[in-house]
């Protein structure tokens, strides 16, 4: 008896098996990556930090952004206004791309009578996550119109040179 060739056709039977996967499933696979952004306080919330988690849905992209606070003089309950921008921090083009603002209401862990830092806000863009990566794109959150409409954090979105726009 020769074990040999035996395993050697279960094996490939085997990886012939993982070959089938359909590409749907591949495809979504590839969609739901997560591109976690740094976000840089700007001059009037300078020493900030905040964060955006960007979520692949296929057409859209989940945005999740978490601000360590906001300026004193921000009004409470904290509304931040969150836009996705072609170029870069530095160079914003003159409108948004995307406005994010289907909710601008910010969740607090505080309990009601401590609301406070961190603040996050949730929203979905109508884009490819790989489109956004595809050109320079940047994240800007804003505060409210009735505080001013300031600029709060800005962070850019990574340029992959790998991913497929469609």
């Amino acid at each position: 008896m020769r074990p040999l060739p035996l395993l050697a056709a279960a094996l490939t039977s085997g990886l012939a098996g993982c070959a089938d996967v359909p590409p749907a499933q591949t495809a979504r696979a590839q969609a739901d990556i997560v591109v976690n952004i740094p976000l840089a306080g700007s001059r009037v919330n300078a020493g900030k930090n905040a964060w955006a988690h960007l979520i692949g849905r296929g057409e859209q992209t989940a945005v999740s952004v978490t601000v360590a606070g906001v300026p004193p003089y921000v009004g409470r309950p904290v509304h931040l206004y969150t836009y996705i921008y072609e170029g870069a921090c530095g160079a914003l083009s003159s409108r948004p791309a995307h406005s994010l603002n289907q909710t601008v209401l910010a969740r607090s862990k505080g309990s009601a009578s401590q609301i406070g830092p961190p603040y996050t806000i949730e929203n979905t863009a109508t884009v490819r996550l790989a489109a956004l990566q595809a050109t320079p794109h940047a994240i800007l959150v804003r505060s409210a119109p009735a505080d001013g409409n300031l600029d709060l954090f800005c962070g850019d979105i990574a340029v992959s040179a790998a991913v497929d726009p469609r």
